[in-house]
């Protein structure tokens, strides 16, 4: 560990993914905080509870394949990155997309995008842990050897930006407006925070890579409103699971069962607003199936009980129409395409529908 001013830094190289893992497990990551904000597709915040608390076992996704080509290609997309001009266009002003292949050929880069081994906790913000996966800077001389000897220097390394990689499906490019998942742009806001002081104009650049070859970058800027509501929204979740562990410290003292602890962790436990299918998933078999829950007492149902029943019989009915609605558009489209002996309609300048191994519906006003 390496303490710099209000920077503590703690060395990733050759820490083991054991280590890695029990270092986050003790704060609040990037990664948690789209959770925290309820809109982490894959993760609710409850779920994200018990997991802090040790009391879920993580799923072992290393053989899962966008997990493993994430993992694999984040250093090579790194070093890509800094050869990807995001003002590039050609002589029609338009942009010139994946770029960086060119300029890597060309040997032209655009800036140094440089790992940073260290963890990044701020002493104003204890909670807080930062794993950046790079630094970015103008100068396109720096080197990660040049961070480390900063630090060995006693010198906290100033970024211009921070660089976030990323590996995505073709799928999630095409699911959401924006082209990334909306818990990326919470991540880098969460990165960012430490270096605020350092660098007030700090932001960060999160590049896309698809598995359809292409890259994209996106900028996220970090407000004052940004910094003070993650601040806030992660500190009342830390102050949680320190409830949480008083409670787990004080019935294994009373030697209750695993069961009866999930049982008071449950009385405290945040409520999400969260459509992460796991979580239907982990209340089932943490709580519903469980013994003790099945012989206990029926409750008296409110008004707003009857209000979300209703609703959830009426969405069911609204699915069944826009599902078939939605069909008999694609086989409107489809059949328009064979009509023309054609793979793609061109809407150009609202995008475009096309035909390769399914149909792929890519339009905007």
């Amino acid at each position: 560990m390496i303490e710099i001013g209000d920077f503590i830094l703690i060395p990733t190289t050759n820490q083991t993914k054991e280590e890695w893992l029990n270092k986050r497990q003790g704060g609040i990551g990037g990664s948690d905080m789209g959770t925290l904000y309820n809109v982490n597709p894959y993760k609710s915040v409850t779920e994200l509870f018990y997991s802090k608390l040790g009391r879920v076992k993580e799923d072992d996704l290393s053989n899962n394949p966008a997990i493993f080509h994430g993992t694999e290609l984040e250093d090579k997309v790194l070093n890509w990155s800094c050869y990807q001009d995001d003002e590039a266009c050609n002589d029609e002003g338009e942009f010139i997309k994946n770029n960086y292949v060119v300029n890597c050929n060309n040997n032209n880069k655009i800036a140094s995008h440089v790992e940073f081994p260290y963890m990044v906790i701020d002493k104003k913000t204890p909670w807080l842990i930062s794993n950046i996966d790079g630094m970015g800077f103008y100068d396109k001389s720096i080197t990660t050897q040049d961070l480390i000897d900063q630090v060995q220097s006693g010198v906290m390394p100033v970024p211009d930006y921070i660089v976030e990689i990323k590996t995505i499906s073709p799928y999630s490019v095409e699911k959401y407006a924006s082209g990334i998942p909306p818990h990326y742009p919470y991540q880098v806001k969460t990165y960012m925070i430490p270096f605020l002081e350092l660098n007030p104009k700090i932001y960060a650049k999160i590049y896309a890579w698809c598995y359809d070859q292409t890259m994209t970058t996106h900028r996220i800027e970090l407000t004052k409103k940004d910094a003070t509501s993650i601040k806030s929204v992660s500190k009342k979740f830390q102050k949680l699971i320190y409830q949480g562990r008083v409670i787990i410290e004080e019935a294994t003292k009373q030697n209750l069962s695993e069961e009866e602890i999930d049982l008071k962790l449950s009385t405290i436990h945040p409520s999400p607003s969260s459509s992460a299918p796991s979580l239907g998933k982990f209340l089932s078999e943490k709580f519903l199936s469980k013994e003790y829950i099945r012989k206990n007492k029926t409750i008296q149902g409110d008004s707003n009980d009857l209000k979300i029943g209703l609703r959830y019989a009426e969405v069911g009915r609204e699915i069944k129409a826009l599902n078939e609605e939605k069909t008999t558009i694609s086989n409107a489209l489809k059949n328009k395409l064979v009509v023309n002996d054609s793979q793609v309609i061109d809407l150009s300048p609202n995008g475009r529908i096309s035909y390769g191994k399914r149909l792929t519906i890519n339009v905007k006003k």
